[in-house]
């Protein structure tokens, strides 16, 4: 049998190598043979999906838009950042460290336009709006042949080796933060958009041939990814996808698809049939069928799939029959579910079909059918294509498949399946707020030489994390603090919250909060729960606890059943105002910031940047310390003597108290036990005296009672203030009538 001569035109596709195709094409024009591997060949669905940085991996040619991990080509050494923070005089300080790289991947040797979503760990790393979900440098050479030595490469190879990579895409990262995975760099996939629109299988052809193979197939793909040793192999995915054939037209080739492409027939004749040649008698032309157990009775096409941010997918198609034969197809493309089915049934079809094979004399004639070509034999039923030919002695031996005609209709539809997709959003404006905690909320019996000072913040549904920094004189940002990890829940009250007793669950008082995004949520607690401390929140400068949230839609919450001014914090109760913040106090979203960076009990703001701020955004407080500040006493009571004097007592607390861990009395938690007591005339209208004691008492005598009824006072206020090591508590406000 003659061999097409091929592999003069399989040296024009790709120079040497490129020959193999030429003649493995040669040898037969049928594609089940055609290509029928001998070992490893073409790009497998896994080869897009993992990133490598060894010598000699293969970087694909992009078509339309597909998502592919790259190569690693160049690196620097991972880059090591040390913070130290002072823990305050005579204490440890803590030092941290931040790690980054820089790289650069190579995604097409072919020109793109450019790169849309990148995935790092399976996670949305730059949404669809070009924003990055971690902060890093960024800068993407689409291949183009007049491309430049891009400048932190060129800046880091000090030698001047630093090549341009014109004809390749190329990523290139500068600085990228680490945190958010593991200190190391991430697997990474990107969304390559190589063409502005879906590309033509027929386009693709002539590219990766070198315009050695035209087409008239016409069939779209929404990305495809030629990749391997040689040019044959990238070709060979589209092959084994979408059955061809291919006829020799001169000055190169041109593929047919078999099923779906109608070409003119050669009709031959008895006449045209040769009986002899060299006067031997030749045989009639026969026919020859291969068992139905050795063609395929399901396949399996593996693809990505668009609607499923390009996940693998998988079509499969059936026909009956006793075979178990089941083929597996992977195709490095992007197209939907049903143009996968869709091929899948017409794979399946054309292996059938192609299970029946011919031979036939014909005589030498003019219009002598090539390979490729669709022939018609006298007294034989169906349509034949050539596979290839040979002369013998006068006659020409033609090698024919029956040609099955187009697909039979198909009642069966394609299933995508349920897509696992991470969700991309915008990170939006961040929202900060600074929260001054009167107790450690990991260790609240915990005595405290330091404020307790926190921020928060957080964003739209994308927001991940911000950097906080002091703000100087002229309001601007200055020194870096540290980041804020994670976002908090963040909320406004549409109310003001009403008065209550700190004393009782307060089963009265409703609010209404407005969540920053709708992907916050609040929960119910049971009194287990809220007793172990959960569902702790901060409303304006009062600490509550909810045991109800209701939610009312469009990110709406009514919570109920409050515990109030916890913490020592009643006296904020009458306090509230409209509009103020609402802050779920949860450990792993405050971070906490050191005093260094402010002055206790004086005004405090910190400026907080997040990915998408233009601007910073400043957080502030009237002061901070309230860690530092005795609780307020507790439990007031006055008597008369029988002889008229006057005696108060009350409670004492401590800031390490929240825990009654002897059932007897709370720590002092002071250096000593003082009170200032304020005495005031007639709800507060004149300050006539200031006391100081030692103990949870104070006298007034009958003298002094009688000296204040007779010049006309009719009450008597008390302000009782435990004196602390850092400041005064706040008071407890004791009245006595004198009438």
């Amino acid at each position: 049998m003659a061999t097409l001569v091929l592999t003069a035109v399989g040296s024009a596709i790709g120079g040497p190598i490129g020959g193999a195709l030429g003649a493995v094409l040669g040898q037969t024009l049928d594609q089940n043979l055609l290509f029928k591997p001998a070992g490893r060949e073409g790009p497998r669905i896994q080869d897009l999906t993992v990133q490598t940085s060894s010598y000699g991996s293969q970087i694909p040619r992009i078509y339309g838009r597909m998502r592919v991990a790259g190569t690693v080509i160049w690196a620097t050494d991972i880059k090591e950042t040390k913070q130290t923070e002072s823990s305050g005089k005579g204490k440890p300080g803590s030092t941290t460290y931040a790690y980054s790289a820089c790289f650069a991947v190579a995604l097409s040797s072919r020109p793109i336009y450019s790169v849309g979503r990148i995935w790092a760990d399976g996670k949305i790393f730059r949404g669809s709006a070009g924003d990055f979900k971690t902060p890093t440098g960024f800068q993407i050479h689409t291949g183009q042949e007049d491309q430049l030595a891009d400048d932190l490469i060129e800046a880091a190879e000090a030698d001047g080796a630093s090549p341009a990579f014109r004809g390749l895409a190329v990523a290139v990262f500068e600085d990228m933060d680490l945190a958010d995975y593991g200190n190391r760099i991430p697997s990474l996939t990107f969304e390559v958009i190589a063409d502005d629109q879906d590309v033509i299988v027929a386009d693709i052809l002539a590219d990766l041939s070198n315009d050695s193979i035209s087409s008239d197939i016409n069939r779209t793909l929404s990305g495809f990814a030629g990749a391997g040793p040689d040019r044959r192999a990238a070709i060979l995915p589209l092959m084994r996808a979408m059955p061809m054939s291919f006829q020799d037209v001169g000055t190169g080739h041109h593929a047919l698809h078999q099923l779906e492409e109608e070409l003119a027939k050669t009709i031959f004749e008895e006449q045209h049939i040769a009986h002899q040649t060299d006067g031997q008698d030749l045989s009639r032309p026969e026919m020859q069928s291969r068992s139905e157990a050795q063609v395929p009775r399901q396949l399996a096409l593996r693809y990505y799939d668009p609607d499923r941010d390009y996940q693998t997918s998988l079509q499969n198609a059936f026909r009956s029959g006793k075979s178990r034969m089941v083929k597996h197809l992977d195709f490095p493309a992007v197209l939907p579910a049903a143009d996968a089915r869709s091929l899948a049934d017409t794979g399946l079809w054309a292996a059938y079909q192609n299970r029946v094979s011919a031979s036939a004399h014909i005589v030498p004639v003019s219009n002598f059918a090539k390979p490729g070509s669709l022939v018609v034999l006298p007294n034989w039923p169906d349509t034949w294509r050539v596979r290839g030919w040979e002369f013998k002695g006068g006659a020409i031996e033609l090698a024919l498949s029956r040609f099955g005609g187009r697909l039979p209709d198909q009642e069966n539809s394609a299933d995508q399946g349920r897509a696992v997709q991470e969700p991309d959003a915008l990170a939006g404006p961040t929202r900060a707020a600074l929260v001054d905690l009167p107790f450690a909320l990991e260790s609240p019996e915990q005595i405290s030489d330091s404020p307790r000072l926190f921020a928060v913040a957080a964003g739209e549904t994308g927001w991940r994390n911000a950097q906080l920094y002091t703000v100087d004189d002229e309001g601007e940002s200055s020194q870096w603090i540290a980041p804020v990890p994670s976002p908090a829940l963040l909320g406004t009250c549409e109310d003001i919250l009403a008065g209550a007793s700190p004393l009782l669950v307060d089963e009265v008082s409703k609010l209404d909060i407005v969540l920053h995004n709708p992907e916050m949520n609040l929960h119910d607690a049971s009194d287990a729960q809220l007793l172990a401390g959960q569902n702790l929140a901060s409303i304006g400068a009062e600490i509550i606890q909810f045991g109800s949230a209701l939610p009312l839609g469009n990110n709406r919450y009514r919570i109920s059943r409050l515990l109030r001014g916890l913490g020592g914090t009643e006296i904020e109760i009458e306090r509230h105002e409209a509009d103020e913040d609402f802050i779920l106090l949860e450990s792993g979203s405050l971070v906490e910031i050191g005093s260094r960076f402010y002055s206790i009990f004086q005004p405090v703001s910190i400026a907080v940047v997040g990915r998408d701020d233009d601007e910073p955004v400043i957080a502030s407080l009237a002061y901070s310390g309230r860690a530092l500040k005795p609780w307020s006493p507790v439990h007031p009571s006055r008597s008369f003597g029988s002889t008229g004097d006057l005696t108060l007592g009350w409670t004492r607390r401590s800031r390490a108290g929240l825990l009654w861990l002897d059932g007897v009395d709370a720590p002092r938690a002071e250096d000593d036990e003082r009170y200032r007591i304020s005495i005031w005339l007639d709800e507060g209208s004149q300050l006539v005296a200031v006391e100081e004691v030692s103990a949870p008492q104070f006298e007034i005598s009958a003298a002094d009672v009688t000296q204040y009824i007779s010049s006309g006072t009719i009450s008597l206020t008390f302000e009782v203030s435990q004196i602390g090591r850092y400041g005064w508590s706040d008071p407890l406000i004791i009245s006595v009538s004198l009438a």
